[in-house]
């Protein structure tokens, strides 16, 4: 990502953060900070952590399906460096881990990008099932749940049936010239991945990942010394979460932390200690894997590069 967005960004979320300390009140703000429990902060790095490990299986088990073989170092090296697109719109620049792939062992991006597009897939079942724990308490949220259900069924009939995948690939294949070939091969592999077994079990492993990143904020409101259902806490933030891919902004700045916010005043959280929740789980969900993700590859690119290019 060039350095220009990434300031860009940087400087919106301050922005959304400056509105939404006005909207909270700086002072009582403040205070409420003062007054909260920094050792759930711990607690939510540590939950937010597990989920990574636990998206890092479905993200192998992805790989390993389609033939793509990596060691377990380079393997996580790719994953982890991929957090660092966490702020760009639903994530689509994860997509750059296949040029990871590609440096480290050759592998055509025509295999490992259809890998990424399933695993977000994934991700936003994960997440649609979560949800879905808890729209009976919110029910204005059932049209995006449709929605997005709609969407998946749409996308996985035009891969799986014959008719419409050869049209699409006729079209496809005259606008990409020289990359025909590769339309062909992106197809076989999301045919491959979207078996309707290992599209269910790693859905519920990826809903599975996203409850640990729920927990983190049914920890970050008691740190505020308040207290809410886990049930309520889960739907929250995974429709949050939800609201904030669909959005298409980056990092869903501003949708995922509003409707963070809003839906824990729904549920009876004032609007201060609200904004402080949202701002804190944001921090441990959105920023410390952008930041984690950064690190890992200026790190170890080096490293890993050159040990694979002997």
């Amino acid at each position: 990502m060039a350095k220009n967005k990434v300031w860009m960004i940087i400087l919106f979320a301050v922005v959304i953060y400056l509105i939404m300390g006005i909207y909270a009140d700086f002072g009582s703000l403040l205070s409420a900070i003062k007054h909260f429990n920094w050792l759930f902060v711990v607690l939510m790095i540590i939950f937010t952590t597990i989920a990574y490990f636990v998206r890092f299986l479905k993200w192998n088990f992805f790989l390993k399906s389609v033939g793509v073989n990596l060691n377990l170092k380079d393997n996580l090296f790719v994953f982890f460096s991929g957090l660092g697109m966490i702020i760009t719109p639903a994530k689509v620049g994860e997509i750059w881990k296949g040029w990871l792939i590609k440096d480290i062992n050759g592998e055509n991006l025509s295999k490992t990008v259809p890998v990424v597009i399933i695993d977000r897939v994934t991700d936003l079942i994960g997440l649609i099932i979560l949800s879905a724990l808890g729209i009976l308490y919110y029910k204005e949220g059932t049209y995006i749940l449709i929605i997005l259900i709609i969407l998946f069924i749409v996308f996985f009939v035009a891969i799986k049936s014959k008719i419409i995948s050869s049209k699409l690939i006729a079209i496809l294949e005259k606008r990409a010239g020289k990359y025909s070939k590769d339309i062909k091969t992106m197809h076989t592999t999301f045919e491959e991945l979207m078996n309707p077994k290992n599209m269910s079990l790693m859905s519920f492993l990826s809903a599975f990942a996203w409850f640990f990143e729920c927990l983190a904020l049914y920890a970050v409101i008691i740190g505020f010394g308040e207290s809410i259902s886990l049930l309520i806490s889960t739907f929250i933030f995974s429709f949050a979460s939800l609201a904030g891919a669909v959005s298409m902004i980056p990092g869903g700045l501003g949708v995922a932390e509003a409707t963070l916010s809003g839906l824990l005043q729904y549920f009876g959280l004032t609007s201060t200690i609200s904004v402080g929740a949202a701002i804190i789980i944001r921090f441990g969900t959105l920023w410390y894997g952008a930041i984690l993700g950064f690190s890992v590859y200026l790190i170890f690119k080096k490293r890993v590069i050159k040990e694979n290019s002997k």
